[in-house]
């Protein structure tokens, strides 16, 4: 399965930008495009790793929870 790179705009807009096959590249990826970014830059970007390209939007458009140690711990 690979690595979908996404940008997030300040509205929530989700824009695909790359797929790659290894982590360390989606990873670095990400952190270039994040220190290209301007100063006071509002876009995020982050990286999925799913089947295909619909599931990794999904996943990067979900709220995540927080957990907490002590919700763990009481499971």
């Amino acid at each position: 399965m690979p690595y979908f790179v996404f940008r997030i705009a300040s509205d929530q807009t989700v824009t695909p930008l790359e797929s790659f096959s290894k982590f360390a590249e989606a990873k670095d990826r990400c952190r270039a495009l994040r220190q290209a970014q301007p100063a006071g830059g509002t876009d995020k970007f982050r990286m999925a790793f799913a089947a295909t390209e619909h599931d990794a939007r999904r996943l990067v458009s979900e709220k995540r929870q927080i957990s907490s140690p002590l919700e763990e711990w009481e499971a």
